[in-house]
């Protein structure tokens, strides 16, 4: 089935959201999965823990898109579609403390679960445009971190 997102007009932000969905992403969560070297190790999922912001947790699609505090200052315009789209009359940053909300929350940004029709437009927009500069982010500081090791 073709993806609504596939059509959005920013290739880079449509190439992110892609690799979120598909598990070619550039988080621990995938990059753990196999060695580097002959030297590394195959980490278990709970090693592969966020470097981006040092919480503990793991860093996989959903820590990515709505916990990591790293991204914060980026998410506020996202939730604020959230908040105005989906939830009415909960907000995004209370819904996300709950398992069941953040998984509400994951669905309806890779565009699940949404059934009114132009929310679920304005909640994928907003999720690619986020995608789209958190790993932006992301990358920028894992260079910057590797070239302060070289």
């Amino acid at each position: 089935m073709f993806e609504d997102y596939l059509k959005h007009p920013d290739l880079r932000a449509r190439e992110t959201m892609t690799r979120l969905r598909g598990g070619t992403n550039e988080l621990r969560i995938e990059k753990g999965r196999h060695r580097a070297t002959n030297r590394d190790r195959i980490l278990h999922e709970s090693e592969r823990v966020c470097l981006i912001c040092v919480s503990g947790e793991v860093e996989d699609e959903c820590h990515f898109l709505i916990d990591c505090a790293e991204y914060e200052d980026l998410r506020e315009e996202m939730f604020r579609v959230v908040d105005e789209k989906m939830l009415r009359d909960e907000r995004a940053k209370e819904v996300r403390k709950e398992e069941e909300g953040k998984q509400r929350l994951m669905n309806a940004l890779i565009g699940h679960g949404v059934a009114d029709k132009s929310a679920a437009v304005a909640l994928r927009n907003a999720a690619l445009h986020f995608c789209k500069r958190a790993m932006k982010r992301r990358n920028a500081i894992v260079m910057n971190y590797l070239d302060q090791k070289t």
